[in-house]
């Protein structure tokens, strides 16, 4: 049984979602649909790559993934479909591609060339990316559906850069989450490479800082702020126990938002 699941912004109030699963069962009755999330916030292609890069590879290997955020194409944004890392991936070219996978080659990208029924598409998750999926469901090549590309169109600005000498690794946020945690686009990986062993000092907007990173939230006192690496690898600042919902957490707390600025100075 194939399985498709659909990651977007649409939320839960409208149609869209509903129509979405009903095309597909239409088309492919026997699918399972699986719902990642639909709460991503409207057009936050850095958000969407976050929640998905994190939930695709526990899906067995040759799931298909549908990604509804910033879809409609333009001049400058194809649709595509991409094979990598055992599973499909279908959405537009915004960019998103390249942060969920900036160091994962794709073993296959294509820009889609399904028909439409009409000139004006401002559904292509169910007009086009259904359609694309569907295929792909029953054993249908990439190569049928569109033509060989090279590569992802890629967006620099959202990851985090080193300075030339070494002292400052500058990043931003880029998801709060349901315990209003602040998740920045920094990784484990990338601080432990700045680092070197060296001491370091967090430094957070309106002059808060950390200069420890936490093996869980509990190595602190509860409403004491903490910065840990979270289970997705990424750093994350929260506060212990803050509330039991992100109405006062961290973010709210502290007075941080996405793309807010973080970054760690090296002594």
């Amino acid at each position: 049984m194939a399985i498709i699941t659909l990651t977007s912004d649409y939320g839960n109030k409208d149609y869209f979602t509903g129509a979405i699963k009903g095309a597909i069962v239409s088309e492919a009755p026997d699918t399972q649909i699986i719902d990642i999330s639909h709460e991503i916030s409207p057009f936050n292609i850095q958000e969407a790559a976050y929640i998905l890069k994190n939930a695709y590879h526990h899906f067995p290997e040759g799931s298909i993934h549908m990604i509804g955020i910033d879809a409609e194409a333009g001049p400058n944004k194809l649709h595509i479909a991409c094979k990598l890392n055992g599973h499909f991936f279908i959405g537009a070219d915004s960019g998103v591609f390249s942060l969920m996978f900036p160091e994962i080659k794709a073993e296959q990208i294509v820009a889609l060339n399904i028909a439409q029924e009409f000139d004006s598409i401002t559904f292509p998750m169910k007009d086009v990316f259904v359609k694309a999926a569907c295929h792909i469901s029953r054993g249908g090549t990439l190569g049928v559906i569109g033509r060989q590309l090279s590569q992802f169109k890629e967006v620099k600005n959202f990851q985090p850069t080193l300075s030339t000498d070494r002292k400052m690794l500058a990043g931003q946020v880029i998801y709060i989450d349901r315990y209003g945690n602040i998740v920045t686009n920094i990784t484990q990986k990338q601080f432990s490479e700045a680092q070197t062993g060296r001491p370091f000092e967090i430094k957070l907007p309106r002059r808060y800082t950390i200069n420890t990173i936490e093996k869980s939230y509990g190595r602190v006192l509860e409403s004491e702020k903490l910065a840990i690496f979270n289970s997705a690898g990424h750093l994350e600042i929260a506060i212990n126990k803050a509330d039991n919902n992100h109405i006062n957490g961290a973010s709210r707390l502290l007075g941080i938002g996405v793309k807010d600025s973080i970054s760690i100075e090296f002594k």
